[in-house]
């Protein structure tokens, strides 16, 4: 099985340097990484330059076109270059040794896996709380094991992009994740279209990947930092995109934007009030935008056998 990895990095060059000997230390050997530098400004570019290009393939982007952009173009990158699977992951995610292997066991035994994701810890060992898998229940709420019980496997209907494994078959199905979100959903959409797809995914619980945040949080707007604020504009358009799949009568669609954006300020109106208008503001500004953001799915070419 031949596996592609992509990593995403922007101004990170001590977190990405670590992700890197991870990649490196894996017990499956990764035939090629795919970097995507986000116009990074700390030394990130130099450091890449050094890198032996039979095993790096970079990509340094001329602005930052965000984690959103970073995986469509490196996940378009590694299965064009030839693969069965493709690996994806930010810089600061730091795989364990058997990270990949694991992962590899799962897909193995159900070829038509969409994809296979890691468990994501945080670096105590708790679970991330932003990047547990969406998984699938029976209705005792148990939730459903691959039929080899050995695996610890499970389905999932969504993931984080933090270690997922992606069929590449899948990939020329459903297109590319959606490089206009930016930040924020991308993976969640881009995932949850594998799996409405038709294709069984799984939670690998044996696989572990650290996910080396600040602190172990979710993304929510009553908790975050303030210099965080903008990126609010990023998930309330996005999730409006979101929302627009479900919701297909205008008007009904219109009344569920209303709604959301009348959740986030009450969730808003607990923060600090020198902090409050920075947040009203991006999430007022997406909320508006997300009525009529419709961007356009990029499929790759069918590859001729």
């Amino acid at each position: 099985m031949t596996i592609n990895c992509v990593v995403v990095t922007y101004n990170r060059l001590s977190l990405l340097k670590e992700c890197l000997a991870a990649l490196e230390s894996q017990t499956y050997t990764l035939h090629k990484i795919v970097i995507i530098d986000n116009c990074s400004t700390d030394g990130t570019e130099a450091f890449l330059k050094n890198l032996p290009s039979d095993k790096y393939h970079v990509i340094r982007t001329e602005q930052n076109i965000g984690g959103s952009g970073g995986f469509s173009l490196g996940l378009k990158t590694a299965v064009l270059a030839g693969c069965d699977y493709v690996w994806l992951m930010d810089d600061d995610t730091i795989p364990t040794p058997t990270a990949l292997e694991e992962l590899v066991k799962v897909a193995s035994a159900d070829r038509d896996a969409g994809f296979v994701c890691s468990q994501v810890n945080w670096t105590d060992g708790a679970p991330h709380v932003m990047n547990q898998a969406g998984l699938i229940r029976d209705k005792q709420g148990n939730p459903l094991p691959l039929p080899d019980a050995g695996r610890e496997a499970y389905r999932c209907s969504l993931c984080s992009f933090v270690s997922v494994l992606v069929n590449t078959n899948a990939v020329y199905q459903v297109g590319l994740p959606i490089k206009e979100f930016f930040i924020w959903c991308d993976d969640l959409e881009y995932t949850l279209r594998i799996s409405r797809a038709g294709h069984p995914c799984y939670l690998a619980g044996k696989s572990i990947a650290l996910h080396k945040t600040s602190a172990n949080y979710a993304p929510a707007i009553s908790e975050m930092p303030a210099d965080f604020a903008w990126r609010f504009y990023y998930q309330a358009r996005n999730r409006c995109y979101l929302k627009s799949l479900e919701v297909k009568n205008k008007f009904l669609f219109y009344l569920t934007v209303l709604n959301m954006y009348r959740v986030y300020r009450h969730r808003i109106s607990r923060r600090d009030k020198s902090e409050r208008k920075a947040f009203l503001d991006a999430v007022k500004r997406g909320c508006k935008d997300g009525l009529s953001f419709r961007p356009q799915i990029e499929y790759l070419p069918q590859p001729h056998h």
